[in-house]
C-alpha cells in the first residue's frame, strides 16, 4: 500500500499518558505512517518522554491558543493523503487498526472512515467502562444527535484543504462542528469501520459537570449555526441521550 498516512497527537503537561499514545502508534503493523506530535509548551517531563522517540516523530513545542489551534498546526504539517487525530490520553485498540483503516480507503474509495471507540478507566486500562458503538453512516443521523468518535475519524488531507480545518472559535464542540461541516455542508462521502479503533481514558472536559455540560450544548448549537443549518428541535437534546447506551452495550 502507497497510501501514507499522518496521525496528529497534540499534548500539554501529560507525562503519565503519553507514552502509551506514542507506543500504540509507533507499534502500528502498516509502517506508512507520518507521526506529528505538537506539544504546547510541557513542563511537566513530557517533552523530554517525547523527545526520547524524536527519531521515529515529528515535533513542534512551542504556547498555542488551545487544542484546535494545535490540531490545525498539526494539520498544516500533515503531508500524507489521509489524516487522523489521536488523543495523548488515548491508544490505538490494537496494532492492526491503521492498516484497516488504509484498506478500508483503498477498497471503497471514500472521503473519510470511522470506527468505535472503547471508554477505558483512568486507572486501568484494561477496564472498560463505556462502549462507544458507532453503527453505519446515515447523514440524517446527525439530526438525531448523533456523531461519530472524533479519535476514530480519519479524512483526506485533500477534504481539509477544501473544507477547512478546526474552527477556534469553539472550545469544546470544534471537533463535533468539523464533522457536523464535512457531513452535510461539504457532503463528503464517509465509511463506517465496523471495528474498536481506539480505547479512551474516561474523564473528559465537557462531561466533568452540569455547567461544562450546559456551557458544551450551547457550543454544540454554535456548531449548527456556524454552518448555517437548522437541527432539529430535539437534535442537540438528543445528543446526550445517546450516550446512555454506552454503559450497558456488552460488546
Amino acid at each position: 500500500m502507497n497510501l501514507k498516512i499522518s496521525i496528529v497527537t497534540v499534548v500539554l503537561n501529560n507525562h503519565t499518558f503519553i507514552r502509551d499514545a506514542i507506543d500504540s502508534v509507533l507499534s502500528q503493523t502498516y509502517k506508512n505512517i507520518e507521526y506529528i506530535i505538537i506539544d504546547g509548551g510541557s513542563s511537566d517531563g513530557c517533552l523530554e518522554i517525547i523527545e526520547s522517540y524524536k527519531h521515529e516523530v515529528k515535533l513542534i513545542s512551542e504556547p498555542d491558543k488551545g487544542i484546535y489551534d494545535a490540531m490545525n498546526k498539526g494539520l498544516a504539517m500533515a503531508t500524507g493523503d489521509v489524516v487522523g487525530f489521536l488523543n495523548s490520553d488515548d491508544f490505538y485498540a490494537n496494532n492492526d487498526v491503521v492498516q484497516k483503516v488504509a484498506e478500508a480507503f483503498l477498497t471503497k474509495e471514500t472521503d473519510a472512515v470511522y470506527g468505535d471507540l472503547d471508554y477505558v478507566s483512568l486507572q486501568n486500562k484494561q477496564k472498560v467502562v463505556r462502549r462507544w458503538r458507532s453503527g453505519a453512516y446515515k447523514q440524517k443521523l446527525f439530526y438525531k444527535g448523533w456523531m461519530p468518535p472524533h479519535p476514530t475519524f480519519f479524512v483526506r488531507r485533500e477534504v481539509y484543504s477544501n473544507c477547512g480545518g478546526f474552527n477556534t472559535m469553539l472550545k469544546s464542540a470544534a471537533d463535533y462542528e468539523l464533522m457536523l461541516r464535512l457531513a452535510l455542508v461539504c457532503k463528503v462521502n464517509i465509511v463506517y469501520l465496523n471495528d474498536v479503533l481506539v480505547k479512551m481514558r474516561l474523564g473528559g472536559q465537557s462531561n466533568r459537570s452540569l455547567m461544562n455540560r450546559f456551557k458544551a450544548n450551547m457550543e454544540d448549537r454554535k456548531a449548527w449555526d456556524i454552518n448555517g443549518l437548522r437541527p432539529r428541535w430535539y437534535t442537540l437534546l438528543l445528543k446526550p441521550i445517546q450516550k446512555i447506551p454506552q454503559y450497558f452495550t456488552t460488546q
